[in-house]
């Protein structure tokens, strides 16, 4: 089963609260953290959406990944032979 990623966003002044990453990390995988942000991987969407609810001072958002570009030159027209 394919897990999703969130990247959950702390509002105040670091350090992170104890308490807060304890139930976190009881609900969910991290994969990163930094500073003010953690990046957890979920079974479920609830489980995000459940620690949302219990966690004002978190914000929510589901990560977004982008393709990245081709730099390699490509031929618009084709030679006529």
């Amino acid at each position: 089963m394919a897990q999703d990623r969130y990247i959950l966003n702390f509002k105040g002044s670091p350090p992170l609260p104890a308490d807060d990453v304890r139930l976190i990390r009881a609900k969910s995988h991290v994969v990163d953290s930094s500073r003010k942000t953690l990046l957890v991987e979920v079974q479920e969407d609830e489980v995000v959406y459940e620690l949302a609810r219990k966690l004002p001072d978190w914000t929510v958002k589901k990560e977004t990944q982008y393709a990245v570009p081709t730099t390699r030159p490509r031929v618009k027209k084709t030679p006529k032979a």
